[in-house]
């Protein structure tokens, strides 16, 4: 066995560490589990914890650690989800942290119904590939914090037994272990979006690293495979000085300014009022203040009138890796998973370790 493949044994065999309700930053949760303890004493299976002075307080306890043995079932406000796997709840600046240890296959059943409900089998077939070689990448990629990745689409939607469904179980087990290596032999990351208005950007233009993501046409005669995307083309307006107040800026200069384009003609790198930011960081902004559905790419052109700024574009996310509408296009058509990621990855080959 190569060092390769046995590393990437280990690492599959290795459970992650999900940071879960990150979103909802929680005082308070109840859960309900088949075991609970604190800091390795027993509990009853239903508590309430919450926040205190310095650990988690359930009833009259101080635990430094509150650990579940799943599925564990946990409320948070409105929100009631469900893991596999094990769960522990520690206290850091005044919040809950919860995280899940789940096997990795399991992880993706929640990852791929999460982020490909109702794609044709073929397209799920390939988000579990490009979900698995991103989950194994990624491991350890919020290591400062303790743990591996998070439940949000920084790294991967993940909702517990919330998302799963009978296709993307099916999905990952068909392609269980498989991942996406570069010339059959390089294991690095890869991403995936919503869609890529008419073609795909490299990792490297707009992350700044190397990964398993260069950049691809997607279009055909008829146009862009992910055409068929609910607002595809898509336009947003915003005032002037609530875009500049957001974004933290005085609202003086001009409020989009690209200075550099990649050859999908995405904008990469850009000044906002006089201040320079890369385009991945800069949607991030805009997507924080005022959704993801606002500025939906950075395929798009600006101008401005008197005090008012209107975005015209393609495309929603970033652009690199799978388009996942184009991936449904094309199972829709009869592709099978492995075409599929072989047009959207094509110096990568499927390989199971």
């Amino acid at each position: 066995m190569t060092p390769l493949i046995l590393s990437l044994v280990l690492l599959a065999g290795e459970p992650l560490t999900v940071r879960v309700l990150e979103h909802e930053k929680p005082t308070t949760v109840s859960l309900e589990a088949k075991s609970l303890s604190c800091d390795g004493a027993p509990l009853p299976a239903r508590a309430v914890a919450e926040v205190g002075a310095r650990a988690v307080r359930v009833g009259e306890r101080s635990c430094a650690v509150l650990s579940a043995i799943g599925p564990v079932t946990v409320t948070a406000g409105a929100i009631t989800r469900t893991y596999a796997g094990a769960l522990r709840v520690v206290v850091e600046s005044g919040l809950l942290k919860v995280f899940n240890e789940v096997e990795l296959e399991a992880y993706l059943v929640s990852v791929v119904g999460a982020e490909a409900s109702g794609s044709p089998k073929a397209a799920l077939e390939a988000q579990a590939v490009v979900s698995r070689t991103f989950a194994l990448t990624a491991r350890r990629r919020h290591a400062a914090a303790g743990y591996d990745v998070c439940d949000l689409t920084h790294c991967q939607l993940y909702r517990g037994q919330e998302s799963e469904s009978p296709q993307a179980k099916a999905a990952v087990e068909k392609t269980a272990g498989q991942v996406l290596l570069v010339g059959g032999i390089k294991l690095q990351p890869t991403f995936f979006h919503a869609a890529c208005g008419g073609h795909t950007s490299s990792a490297t233009d707009v992350f700044r690293e190397e990964a398993a993501s260069p950049g691809v046409s997607d279009v055909e005669p008829a146009g862009p495979l992910c055409r068929e995307l609910p607002d595809f083309a898509w336009e947003w307006t915003i005032e002037r000085l609530a875009f500049a107040s957001a974004l933290g800026l005085k609202a003086e200069g001009n409020a989009f300014e690209p200075l550099r384009r990649d050859r999908a003609g995405r904008v990469i790198e850009l000044k906002s009022f006089g201040k320079r930011f890369t385009g991945d960081e800069f949607l991030a902004r805009v997507g924080r203040a005022f959704g993801y559905q606002s500025l939906r790419s950075l395929k798009t052109t600006a101008q401005e009138v008197e005090s008012t700024l209107h975005f015209t574009g393609t495309g929603l996310g970033h652009g690199v890796g799978l388009c996942q509408q184009g991936a449904k296009t094309l199972a829709s058509r009869g592709s099978s998973a492995k075409a599929i990621l072989q047009r959207y990855f094509p110096d990568c080959q499927v390989r199971v370790p």
